[in-house]
């Protein structure tokens, strides 16, 4: 029984660290679009506001 749990161990670790890189990445990609939409819509008000 503990043999098992052993072996599963690095299993169980390889696949939490998995996981979080995932949703960092998501995460990551999330704000990145919203920095992209933010900063389009700064451009289009100060082109609509000089222009």
């Amino acid at each position: 029984m503990l043999q098992k749990a052993r072996a599963a161990f690095p299993l169980t670790r390889l696949r939490e660290r998995a996981f979080e890189g995932v949703f960092f990445g998501v995460a990551l990609i999330a704000m990145a679009g919203w920095v992209y939409f933010i900063t389009l819509l700064l451009v289009r008000f100060f082109l609509w506001f000089f222009g």
